[in-house]
């Protein structure tokens, strides 16, 4: 029975979806669900709380979706957010965006989480996570370390695949070498803007997706 269950457990991880490059996409955060749905792109990135009444239609027409949610910042209006301040794990500054910053560096506190998160992921049907903000924190909170950054940006993505679904890096160029055999695709903000595109290079040249957002 062992056996069988850790067998079991290694096709999930190994059947999860690995983008390659040249797919299509849409960046929809802050779309309608009506949007949502009637994007014609390959890969469809969205909001978490939306998955579960939009995912059916999309994966309806073969397309796959890519669920966004807050790793290093969190807002009252989640419905997560009492888990967060009962496990003590959130630091009351406020970003730019009027969130709260998390302090990544209690791992132990925020993995059950963050798992709890990626679970509901997988139950709506999310092919892969984006996982925003892993390196804010650092930014607003002067004892928070790049190599906090780097261990929190880790245990997600071993969560994630543990989990068995597929996670994407979001912006962080300068951690890309190594992050990178921990990610299964990037996600990159006005990366020619800042002239950083070539450090994403190191994902395509693993065939590994890097979806760029310019604006």
């Amino acid at each position: 029975v062992t056996l069988l269950v850790s067998s079991l457990l290694v096709n999930v991880r190994a059947d999860r979806w690995k983008p390659k490059p040249g797919l299509t996409w849409d960046y929809l955060l802050g779309g309608s669900k009506n949007t949502v749905k009637e994007s014609d792109r390959d890969v469809i990135n969205f909001d978490l709380e939306d998955a579960e009444k939009v995912i059916p239609t999309l994966h309806g027409k073969g397309q796959k979706a890519i669920c966004y949610f807050s790793g290093g910042e969190t807002e009252a209006k989640k419905s997560d957010y009492k888990d967060f301040v009962n496990a003590g794990v959130i630091i009351y500054k406020k970003t730019d965006w009027g969130n709260y910053i998390i302090d990544i560096r209690k791992l132990n506190k925020l993995k059950p989480l963050i798992k709890n998160r990626l679970k509901r992921a997988l139950k709506y049907g999310c092919d892969a996570v984006e996982v925003d903000n892993i390196n804010t924190p650092r930014r607003y909170e002067k004892s928070i370390t790049e190599k906090d950054s780097i261990n929190f940006a880790k245990m997600i993505s071993e969560t994630a695949h543990e989990v068995g679904i597929s996670i994407g890096l979001k912006n962080s160029p300068g951690f890309t070498k190594e992050l990178e055999p921990y990610f299964d695709f990037a996600i990159v903000e006005s990366c020619a803007k800042y002239d950083e595109c070539k450090n994403f290079q190191v994902f395509t040249k693993n065939n590994k997706a890097v979806f760029i957002i310019h604006y």
